[in-house]
């Protein structure tokens, strides 16, 4: 298993599989490169979550799974996202694998305007018609 295949696997206990398409419904494969499909990763827990929803009961690490695969949704999805996809950099996967406690240390805030920046200066060219990211900030 190649290397973020393998991270992800031992983080998530998810097998991802690189070539070819998931079902019908799936436009892209869910690893590309250096990046992983959260859209794919989303569906995947949610069709677990509904055979094994969490509970009280339930072992610690796999209410922290599901956090992170939230996390990811959230980071991915919603505040540093791109108009053209919902591919997440492996890079922000080392970052939401870290201890919960290193998370808070990081400044969300400023990666977030960063990339909100970066957006808007990639819109400035007059052959772009949309903007991606967070825009509900600005």
């Amino acid at each position: 298993m190649p290397g973020w295949q393998h991270f992800i696997h031992s983080h998530l206990g998810v097998k991802v599989p690189v070539k070819g398409c998931v079902d019908a419904t799936d436009r892209m494969p869910p690893m590309r490169k250096h990046q992983v499909s959260i859209t794919w990763l989303t569906k995947y827990f949610r069709e677990h979550y509904e055979s094994h929803p969490l509970t009280e009961e339930s072992p610690e690490d796999e209410k922290e799974r599901y956090a992170r695969v939230y996390l990811i949704g959230m980071i991915g999805g919603v505040f540093f996202s791109k108009k053209s996809s919902n591919l997440l950099s492996c890079g922000w996967l080392r970052i939401i694998f870290s201890r919960w406690e290193e998370m808070g240390e990081y400044s969300w805030a400023s990666a977030c305007l960063a990339i909100i920046y970066n957006n808007l200066c990639n819109a400035s060219n007059k052959a772009v018609r949309e903007v991606g990211g967070a825009m509900f900030i600005v």
